[in-house]
């Protein structure tokens, strides 16, 4: 590795190496304070070229290179605003955008699972329902790991049988020596702190 940068992306490749290997084809990101390093409110009133400014490059990485292995990837928010993530995801992506899912809180969304409140479990039903309708692609609870700063979403994804990750504010390209530990030495679903 010739630079810092290759050595990032090393350990990006090397991580999302060990998600294939562990059977995972589903990586599931929260938005506020995980793909963003800031919380949103729920509803942005600034540009998305404005709000991509604040996308973090660990994770626009990880993304990237989830999709470029054809891991499926996907963005599971109580964001109200779906339209400005993909705006935003068109800045921030080279290619392969059109590959993200994105199920936000929108109102239809929360109307038709008002009655749900288990973490992003509604959200990653919604994602591997349209997966399944779009590619005939049926997502195991086991194949997913979802990233999120919420402890409580976390607890809920491994009760459900996910994998999970929480996302703190100093996550960095150097947290994932300890996700790749984490995925190593378990041989079930386990919670990674970063």
């Amino acid at each position: 590795m010739s630079n810092a940068r290759d050595r990032a992306r090393h350990k990006i490749s090397t991580f999302v190496t060990l998600l294939e290997k562990k059977g995972i084809r589903l990586l599931a990101v929260d938005f506020d304070e995980t793909l963003i390093s800031i919380h949103s409110g729920g509803c942005w009133k600034d540009s998305a070229e404005k709000l991509s400014q604040h996308v973090r490059p660990c994770m626009r990485d990880l993304m990237e290179e989830a999709l470029q292995r054809n891991v499926n990837v996907c963005i599971v928010t109580y964001f109200t605003q779906p339209w400005i993530i993909r705006e935003m995801l068109k800045l921030v992506f080279k290619r392969n955008v059109e590959k993200i899912y994105v199920q936000a809180n929108t109102a239809e969304f929360r109307e038709k699972n008002k009655h749900q409140i288990l973490g992003k479990e509604a959200h990653l039903a919604a994602v591997c329902t349209e997966l399944y309708n779009q590619k005939h692609v049926i997502i195991k609870p086991e194949e997913i790991i979802l990233f999120d700063d919420d402890t409580d979403n976390i607890e809920t994804a491994v009760n459900f049988g996910h994998w999970a990750v929480t996302v703190r504010d100093d996550i960095s390209y150097l947290s994932f020596d300890d996700f790749c530990t984490m995925l190593k030495n378990s041989t079930s679903r386990k919670k990674a702190k970063s």
